[in-house]
């Protein structure tokens, strides 16, 4: 048999459809089981309740951690913890007991000296998804392992010349990614300075965080190759989806004020389609995956994959409460829930003040590489085998020993990335890079205008992306995946490496 993929793959067990119709219903899901052998009665001994003012739990709510005087120092402590959701218990892996993790701020040329603490009963690690950083030694080294009971300490020097924007972080050890991402592994990285970017009257406004992920992400049954196998630890039948850990938050807006709001999908595999909530205002994108655009570019709805992030401005308009909401799609993975948050909209209507003032340009170093010369064609080929829970490129799966490539140092080079699935129980791929930012070229043969580079693109169903990627100031091995993060888990990964 194959899996059962949550929300939309068509089941390749009729059979076992019938004799399981009655528990399958909108929570089916993935998840990895060879080595996830514990029970529900194993999380108990390490949970520990938590007081929280978020509406229907129990965790503790993000704190914001800044660098000071050029270093960031801290410590995430992985752990087991015990919540609610809408009154319906649920144990989650958190960093620092909330959910999500901390949000951390540092700035361009800052250190971070950071611990994490492996307080879970498997390994784990921590990528910091979307910096241009070493990926070697202890900064961004995804090759890394922490056993249950250790500590790593990370050293992570981010350049001067560091992209501003947002970015966040996660675990990011193979065959361990997607179920503890799922369980509530992740939280917010921001480069600081966007705002600096801005004309005056907007450099000051309020800047909205707005952390999105399904949560209790529920991984409820799944097919191994002769049975259904219930996971007790997360069958919740609960599945929300949240903004900071929270559902339906309310967004506080005056009427005529334009707002910040940094948009981040931050959960394991979800697509997410959001609405502008003001009829007539558009999001005005100022960054993608953490790199301010080299022209703004407006748009009333994004779509969002799994991993990537956009920092937009909005202005409101209209009175009272206003639905922000994401839209259906054809995507297999839509989130639970529509409904990201109720926003606010106080005073009385008035003129948009700062419409006018909306920047075109940012006034931000462009590094445009239509010109560039190039040093290599590739063709990545993304391949999914759902009955045999194999998901490849180039026809291979990942293998932490195997280096599928080598790039040279301060080389630029095409890719063409090709989605060989079909409909309809084809996937699109999200694929994202660590390390190096790329270029969008053309999407199905059509040339794409870029508005600035990027770490995530989706590469439609049957398909193809052309990207150019710098391998600029950093040496080492790194990796390349699908960013549905059990695809990368089961294989649709490769590590490469950048050689002087």
């Amino acid at each position: 048999m194959g899996i059962m993929r949550k929300r939309g793959l068509p089941l390749v067990s009729f059979v076992a459809l019938a004799a399981f119709a009655g528990l399958l219903v909108s929570n089916i899901g993935t998840t990895y089981v060879q080595k996830r052998t514990f029970q529900s009665s194993d999380f108990n001994a390490f949970a520990k309740d938590q007081s929280s003012p978020l509406a229907g739990m129990n965790f503790s709510k993000p704190k914001d951690v800044w660098s000071k005087d050029g270093i960031l120092r801290t410590s995430l402590v992985a752990a087991f913890h015990s919540g609610k959701v809408d009154g319906q218990p649920v144990t989650a892996m958190l960093y620092n007991g909330s959910l999500p993790g901390p949000t951390l701020h540092v700035y361009p040329g800052d250190r971070i000296e950071l611990n994490l603490i492996n307080n879970l009963n498997e390994s784990t690690n921590l990528h910091f998804h979307g910096f241009h950083v070493s990926p070697a030694n202890n900064s961004d080294n995804v090759l890394l392992e922490i056993p249950p009971g250790k500590t790593q300490h990370y050293t992570v020097d981010i350049p001067i010349d560091h992209p501003i924007g947002t970015d966040w972080y996660h675990p990011h050890l193979h065959h361990f990614t997607y179920p503890q991402v799922s369980a509530g592994l992740s939280g917010l990285l921001i480069v600081e300075g966007l705002q600096k970017l801005l004309p005056k009257p907007l450099q000051n406004i309020t800047t909205q965080n707005i952390a999105m992920r399904d949560f209790p992400f529920d991984q409820l049954y799944v097919y191994t190759h002769n049975s259904i196998v219930p996971l007790s630890n997360t069958n919740t039948g609960h599945e929300r989806l949240t903004v900071n850990g929270e559902v339906n938050p309310t967004i506080n807006i005056t009427s005529g004020e334009t707002q910040l709001w940094r948009l981040a999908n931050i959960g394991p595999e979800n697509w997410l389609h959001v609405r502008s909530p003001f009829p007539g205002q558009p999001f005005h994108v100022i960054a993608q995956d953490g790199y301010p655009v080299w022209q703004v570019w407006s748009n009333d709805t994004l779509n969002i994959p799994s991993g990537s992030r956009f920092d937009v401005l909005v202005t409101a308009t209209g009175n009272g409460s206003i639905p922000f909401t994401t839209v259906k799609n054809s995507s297999y993975t839509d989130p639970y829930d529509n409904l990201i948050a109720i926003v606010n909209v106080q005073g009385n209507l008035e003129a948009v003040e700062h419409v006018n003032v909306i920047p075109t340009t940012l006034p931000y170093l462009k590094k445009d590489l239509n010109n560039a010369t190039i040093a290599a064609h590739r063709v990545i080929n993304f391949s999914s085998n759902d009955r045999d829970w194999i998901y490849g490129l180039n026809n291979k799966t990942f293998n932490p020993n195997r280096i599928a490539e080598k790039f040279k140092l301060g080389t630029v080079e095409e890719w063409k990335l090709v989605n060989l699935d079909k409909l309809p129980i084809g996937f699109d791929h999200p694929f994202h890079i660590h390390t190096n930012d790329f270029q969008v070229m053309s999407i199905n043969g059509r040339p794409y205008h870029a508005h600035g580079l990027q770490d995530t693109v989706n590469v439609p169903v049957g398909g193809n992306v052309v990207v150019r990627i710098p391998f600029n100031d950093y040496v080492g091995i790194s990796v390349y995946h699908c960013h549905l993060l059990f695809h990368e888990d089961y294989g649709m990964m490769n590590a490469f490496e950048i050689v002087k």
